[in-house]
C-alpha cells in the first residue's frame, strides 16, 4: 500500500482523497525545505512599507514607525508569511 521515501510513509495514489489526505499530500514534500530562508521576506517588507506609509502620512516621524511596526506591523508580518507559507507549500497561482 505505502512505500518508503526519504524517512517518511507514503501512500499510492489512492482512488479517493478525502480533506486530511490532500492536506498531507499538499504539505509534505521531502524534496523541498518546509521553511526557507526567504518566507519571511514579504512580511517584512509588507509590515516595513505599511509603517513607513503610516508614518509618512501622518507625520508623527520615528515614533509612529516603530509603534506602527509593532501594531499591526506584527499582524501584518503574521498574515503576509502565513500567506507566503501556504503559497509556497500549496503552489497556489
Amino acid at each position: 500500500m505505502g512505500k518508503q521515501q526519504g524517512g517518511r510513509r507514503r501512500r499510492e495514489q489512492p482512488g479517493r482523497l478525502g480533506p486530511r489526505d490532500l492536506l498531507h499530500w499538499a504539505l509534505v514534500n521531502d524534496d523541498d525545505p518546509r521553511f526557507p530562508w526567504w518566507l519571511p521576506l514579504p512580511g517584512v517588507a509588507s509590515a516595513a512599507l505599511w509603517a513607513a506609509y503610516q508614518a509618512v502620512t501622518t507625520d508623527g516621524g520615528a515614533g509612529d514607525f516603530f509603534a506602527t511596526l509593532l501594531w499591526p506591523g506584527l499582524a501584518i508580518f503574521g498574515l503576509a508569511t502565513l500567506t507566503t507559507f501556504l503559497g509556497w507549500q500549496l503552489d497556489i497561482d
